[in-house]
């Protein structure tokens, strides 16, 4: 044992010993401190692949991955790969993770994030919550890669327009508080009085009861429907400036209008009242006109073709009108004859007479055009025939039993010595032939059609010389 002792004391007693040990544990530390950010060897990594759009200088062993800015590992390659089937170019980074984080969620998300404002840059591993995970050597595909925002491009943000509108911003906040502390004071103690209630609609606010998520979401899906439409919206912003201005321009013809408006409504109110007996007859007007509105169209067509007709008679009016003054002058001078009343009765008891004549006649007349019918058939027969005298002259029955007086009717006998003549039936010249003896009026109803006839030659221009139609055209 003594031995032993006073060996190891010479050993440490050797000055050239101890320094050569001391110098080579100090290279030892040194490059372990160096190897440190890298990794220590010898340590077991979990090593897998991802994709990002863009690097963004990260530093081959010198950046670290974090999830919630812990370091879990370290970017140990950076692989440019290049753009295929239109798809842009992107980056493959390798990373060796601690073995704890063995395995990532297959629907993780990666991006490149500043650590600080001098340039460097870290990966950010934000872990999914899917079963499947990325086996050691595996890759999470470009979809999961996030891009990211340069601070020099967001600083570009800020271009000379945005710039001298900040400005002018901050000159009119200055202005707007300048002078205002005692206000801005009264403001803060406000403030705290303002706190404990709105603690408690805070309170409520994010209670589970209250569904605060899915009001969040339910806004994010409008704002993202939104997205599509944003040039017109920024258009109707932009329109909705100038109205604004216009309304600005407008404010004291508007303080006057919303000064007025409660006067106004009240008045509103009122003759509301007294209308509504109004709307409920209308509306009574309206259900019960429903039906009538079926036939409008044919009645608007039936219209129009009455006015089409009546137009040529209207044209005729200012000479009846003329004519029809000097009928009522006359009338006039009739009315003060002593004698006229008797006559007026008389006219009245002949009218009345003739009224069931007139009754029967009209229809006759007006469907079958009896009168002139008959007047053509008599001049016809005294008229009409040849170089041996007119027809009537020579008519004989012939081949008839009734040529003498007999006891009894022909067989073969057709006559309708009264045919009907109404707007139903125009019987004369229009019975059916029927075999055997046919004597008075045929059953069932006859055609109520009939022969139009014509006024002769010249008769328009002698009754017009005569007073009794207007000028002959």
């Amino acid at each position: 044992m003594s031995r032993r002792n006073s060996s190891t004391s010479d050993l440490f007693s050797n000055p050239i010993l101890v320094g050569s040990m001391i110098l080579a544990i100090g290279l030892i530390g040194i490059v372990l401190s160096y190897r440190a950010n890298k990794g220590l060897p010898f340590v077991p990594a979990y090593e897998i692949k991802v994709q990002v759009p863009d690097a963004a200088e990260l530093i081959v062993g010198g950046s670290e991955v974090r999830i919630g800015g812990a370091r879990v590992g370290l970017v140990t390659d950076v692989q440019a790969m290049p753009g295929r089937n239109g798809k842009p170019a992107y980056a493959e980074l390798t990373l060796a993770l601690e073995k704890a984080q063995e395995p990532i969620a297959a629907d993780s998300f990666v991006k490149v994030r500043p650590r600080s404002i001098l340039g460097a840059k870290y990966l950010d591993l934000e872990p999914g919550r899917s079963a499947r995970g990325v086996p050691a050597g595996g890759t999470l595909p470009l979809t999961q890669g996030r891009p990211i925002v340069e601070l020099d491009e967001a600083f570009n943000v800020f271009d000379d327009q945005t710039s001298r509108g900040l400005q002018s911003t901050i000159i009119a906040l200055g202005d707007a508080f300048a002078g205002r502390g005692q206000d801005m004071n009264d403001g803060i103690v406000a403030t705290r009085r303002l706190l404990p209630p709105l603690q408690r609609v805070l309170t409520t606010v994010v209670a589970p009861q209250t569904e605060l998520g899915r009001f969040v979401r339910g806004t994010a899906s409008a704002f993202g429907a939104l997205a599509p439409v944003s040039p017109t919206l920024v258009r109707l912003l932009d329109s909705g400036a100038v109205t604004l201005r216009a309304l600005d321009a407008s404010a004291p013809a508007l303080a006057d209008t919303i000064k007025e408006l409660p006067r106004t409504e009240i008045e509103a109110t009122a003759g509301l009242v007294k209308l509504r007996p109004v709307l409920a007859d209308a509306a009574s007007i309206a259900r019960a006109i429903r039906p009538g509105t079926a036939v409008l169209p044919l009645a608007t067509v039936r219209l129009r073709d009455a006015l089409r007709a009546g137009t040529p008679v209207l044209k005729r009016t200012p000479a009846f009108a003329d004519r029809l003054g000097t009928t009522m002058a006359t009338l006039g001078t009739l009315s003060r004859d002593p004698n006229a009343p008797a006559s007026v009765k008389q006219l009245i008891t002949t009218v009345t007479t003739l009224k069931t004549t007139l009754d029967t006649l009209l229809p006759a007349q007006v469907q079958c055009n009896l009168l002139p019918v008959g007047f053509r058939n008599a001049f016809s027969a005294v008229s009409v025939g040849d170089s041996e005298g007119p027809w009537f002259s020579q008519m004989q029955i012939v081949g008839s039993e009734q040529d003498t007086q007999h006891k009894a009717p022909s067989a073969n006998l057709h006559v309708t010595p009264v045919p009907n003549a109404n707007a139903n039936e125009c019987e004369a010249g229009n019975e059916p032939y029927a075999p055997g003896q046919a004597i008075g009026n045929p059953t069932g109803l006859q055609r109520n059609s009939t022969d139009t006839t014509a006024q002769p030659s010249g008769v328009p221009a002698l009754a017009a010389r005569a007073g009794l139609v207007g000028s002959a055209r």
